[in-house]
């Protein structure tokens, strides 16, 4: 929200964007995302947060996505009279420029300290607003759905207002983490050429998600890689291991995505068919209910971005000896301006998974991201009272829904999700 008194940039003059620095990422950017302005000016105070670092991977992200360079100007001490004096002395270092301060977060002695410098300022050249991080992801969500609107996005990710809309990637590392990779690219652009083997293999296995999660923890023998003739190896070393392959190969069989298979008390053999385009499906047990969710919720057209098995370095430092600590994100989407982190399991729901999804969706987005738990099973009723208490959505017992019943799930439960939000 802008007062209905700003002032618009004077032909010749500079537009300043003014943030009070805010521990919070999403808030120091949301007005870029709102509008366009010619430099960023972040108010803080010395010897405390952003440290160099921080500022160090600001300058890069916000800079490198928006084209505008970033200064930091210190109040020497956390007082209001160093906050007003710091203001004051904005006019004098930036000339013929006009200050437009967001409100959104940062600390109270600046939003005080602004209210006394304005009080006794004589001119026009500063205004103020303050953001709605939420309403404004809602708005630019049902635009990106409609196809139209004043947040219409462009091929550049610019959008019609002339704000600049941030990446995943980009929120992940103002956050402090790094995105290493994700499988194997935005999903939107394989949605059609993956669509029908997705919909195969969800469908020829959904009911079987015991059998399905003990087989694909049966070793390989050389690897997910094909030998001559097209056969792929498993060995068996557990109890039960023969029997859950062959009920597993006899459904695959059935649904021709394997053309042949063979066994013995060892080892298992079967070849894909030329069809089955997307062999990752076959690796990992969730990666089906994944790329379910991933095609459901791109169909709804309420996301700009939509990711399958995201990693991401947990402290966004990439270490040269050693292993760096890592977690992997199930799905990834971009709600308006907030991230959207999916945990997909394919079992039942417990308060452990939940648990587990909230932290990393806190840790990687902030206060504003959005945590969403997806089960192919049936919730427990003490399960679903959790996931509302801790503020998770919950979409539950998945491998009784269509994808068209899917898709208006998810559709339904983030928009009951965000009206709670407000309420």
């Amino acid at each position: 929200m802008r007062p209905s008194g700003k002032q618009d940039k004077p032909v010749g003059m500079n537009r300043i964007l003014v943030e009070l620095y805010d521990n919070d990422a999403l808030e120091n950017i949301v007005s870029l995302e709102i509008g366009r302005y010619d430099k960023l000016v972040f108010l803080c105070f010395k010897d405390s947060d952003p440290d160099p670092a921080k500022r160090r991977v600001m300058s890069s992200v916000i800079s490198g996505r928006t084209g505008i360079e970033l200064v930091f100007e210190e109040a020497e001490e956390k007082s209001i009279d160093a906050a007003v004096k710091a203001l004051s002395g904005l006019p004098e270092k930036f000339p013929e420029s006009v200050f437009d301060v967001d409100l959104t977060g940062g600390d109270e002695i600046f939003i005080a300290a602004l209210g006394m410098f304005l009080s006794g300022y004589q001119g026009n050249a500063f205004s103020a607003h303050v953001s709605d991080v939420i309403a404004g992801s809602v708005s630019l969500a049902m635009s990106s759905k409609k196809g139209s609107g004043d947040n219409k996005e462009n091929e550049a990710g610019e959008v019609n207002n002339g704000g600049v809309l941030f990446s995943f990637s980009d929120i992940i590392r103002l956050y402090g983490g790094l995105v290493i990779g994700t499988w194997p690219e935005e999903f939107s652009g394989i949605m059609d050429r993956k669509r029908y083997e997705i919909l195969r293999v969800w469908n020829a296995l959904k009911d079987l998600a015991a059998d399905w999660n003990r087989f694909c923890s049966i070793s390989y023998v050389n690897g997910i890689e094909k030998d001559e003739e097209g056969y792929i190896s498993r060995r068996f070393s557990k109890s039960g291991e023969k029997v859950t392959a062959e009920r597993i190969m006899s459904r695959l069989k059935k649904r021709g995505i394997v053309s042949d298979y063979s066994m013995d008390d060892n080892t298992l053999k079967y070849r894909l068919r030329d069809s089955a385009v997307t062999e990752e499906l076959y690796v990992s047990s969730g990666t089906a209910l994944e790329m379910y969710t991933a095609l459901a919720a791109s169909g709804t057209g309420m996301f700009r971005e939509c990711y399958t098995k995201v990693l991401l370095d947990v402290n966004g430092v990439i270490s040269k000896q050693g292993s760096d600590p890592t977690n992997e994100l199930d799905v990834t989407m971009m709600y308006g301006y907030v991230p959207v982190f999916v945990s997909c399991k394919n079992t039942e729901p417990t308060k452990e998974y939940l648990y587990e999804i909230k932290t990393m969706a806190e840790h990687f987005g902030g206060k504003y991201a959005l945590a969403m738990l997806v089960s192919s099973k049936t919730a427990f009723q003490p399960v679903k009272e959790r996931a509302k208490e801790m503020h998770i959505m919950l979409i539950d017992d998945v491998q009784s829904l269509s994808l068209k019943e899917f898709r208006n799930a998810i559709a339904r439960t983030v928009r009951k999700f965000i009206d709670e939000l407000h309420d």
